[in-house]
């Protein structure tokens, strides 16, 4: 992996340079370094020396290298093309279980295939910022010269995500300038103590920091990934923040347009569609890409009311109201959620699955005396006390928000909502009985 070295070396450069271009608010690295490594399947195989005689042939504005060059006098675009000769040591491909969470559009027979392969190249190139569409368009296309009539697969070093053929080809190739950056880049979601945390991977391909967000509830949903990627995009558009380190999100001054079009599909009616954000310099933790880390700022004490009004700025909201009185049908339908209470505490205490989480309604009282029913999702149980996330915006008890934090006795649940992992839901019978005496 002797290239990793040079690009752990350029990237030294580069953080040590991002101090200054922080102060003047200027986000891109001046060298961009990317790396793929393709995995032939079933004996197919592309060798070295047909590969550089392709580039060469087809990328005469590289310069390509046999040995690697000095990284500090290194400039304009260069590639180097290996041939892995010990995979298993040298390059070994992405384990099963791994690859369930990380693979994008890989076949189980792919999966299996790539664990026993024999044949791999890996592609590493350096480009400067101000060549970085072309020379990704480039790349890219080469990549797919490489694959297109074999069975193969490819790694893509930055996102750490392996890639069907079929997936490289729909989201990998760039048509033209304007580049849309979800294609090309991926988010983590992850548990984090009693919140989550969402970092971005691939941002470094194109000379940008990965993006962060700390303390999020653990129940965002396809809001939140479109606002990292609008994050991202925009970013990328712009290049620069204003000297509050504040950039301005609007959704119909996107210039890709099939982000844009993306965006503006999933909006509610009473979306403003622009919301400023302010970036600070984020926090390295372990598993993070080895790049520069831009954190999205909201307040320490509650953020989580911060997270939600700007989403439901960007991209509005619907919060659905029902009024009625609690008749016998409906509570004991309560009362046999309550029964739930013991195993639900044993599942949550235990450690909830990846990708759930537990929410429980409970009663709001407001000042004038009247009750308000909202779901709480759930981040702490000790005792009969939880701590949790609001989860409605109140109408009636209005010293509250949607996202603030709560703390209630199960006890007073009226009823909960398990969500699994694979999308299914265990619970909120008393919801079933509402939306069918509404019908």
């Amino acid at each position: 992996m002797k290239f990793r070295f040079l690009i752990l070396a350029l990237l030294s450069i580069t953080l040590s340079c991002s101090q200054n271009k922080t102060s003047k608010n200027i986000l891109s690295d001046e060298t961009i370094i990317v790396e793929y490594i393709i995995y032939y399947l079933d004996n197919d195989n592309v060798n070295e020396s047909s590969a550089k005689e392709i580039f060469k042939s087809d990328y005469p504005t590289f310069k390509m290298h046999d040995t690697f060059p000095d990284p500090d006098t290194i400039r304009g675009n260069n590639v180097i093309i290996t041939g892995v000769k010990n995979i298993k040591e040298d390059y070994p491909p992405m384990d099963l279980e791994y690859l369930n969470y990380t693979s994008q559009g890989l076949t189980d027979i792919e999966k299996n295939k790539l664990q026993s392969t024999k044949h791999a190249l890996v592609i590493d190139i350096s480009c400067n910022k101000d060549d970085l569409v072309s020379s990704l368009k480039s790349i890219n296309d080469f990549v797919y010269k490489l694959i297109k009539d074999k069975e193969a697969v490819v790694y893509d070093s930055e996102t750490r995500e392996t890639v069907s053929k079929a997936f490289w080809q729909e989201k990998r190739l760039i048509n033209n300038a304007s580049v849309n950056l979800s294609n090309h880049i991926t988010i983590h979601f992850y548990q984090k103590d009693e919140f989550c945390r969402a970092i971005t991977l691939g941002m470094s391909k194109f000379g940008l920091p990965d993006i962060t967000i700390e303390n999020l509830s653990c129940k965002s949903g396809t809001e939140l990934a479109s606002f990292i990627n609008l994050i991202a995009q925009s970013l990328f558009e712009k290049q620069t923040l204003n000297n509050e380190g504040l950039l301005s999100l609007n959704i119909n001054s996107v210039k890709n347009e099939s982000l844009k079009t993306r965006l503006l599909s999933d909006l509610y009616e009473n979306a403003e569609k622009q919301a400023d954000v302010k970036l600070i310099e984020g926090s390295w933790e372990e598993g993070d890409p080895e790049n520069r880390l831009i954190e999205v700022a909201f307040s320490s004490d509650n953020p989580q009311i911060e997270h939600n009004e700007v989403l439901t700025k960007l991209f509005g909201f619907i919060d659905e109201v029902s009024m009625l009185k609690h008749d016998n049908e409906l509570e004991e339908a309560s009362e046999r959620a309550k029964t739930k209470i013991p195993e639900l505490k044993k599942q949550f205490l235990g450690g909830l699955p990846v990708n759930s989480h537990l929410l429980i309604k409970f009663p709001f009282e407001s000042t004038d005396g009247q009750r308000e029913w909202m779901w709480v999702e759930i981040t702490k149980w000790k005792g009969d006390n939880i701590d949790g996330l609001l989860q409605n915006e109140p109408r009636l008890v209005l010293d509250l928000k949607a996202g603030q934090k709560v703390s209630k006795n199960i006890n007073t649940m009226f009823d909960y909502i398990l969500f699994k992992p694979d999308g299914s839901q265990e619970g909120n019978e008393t919801g079933e009985i509402i939306l069918k005496n509404q019908k």
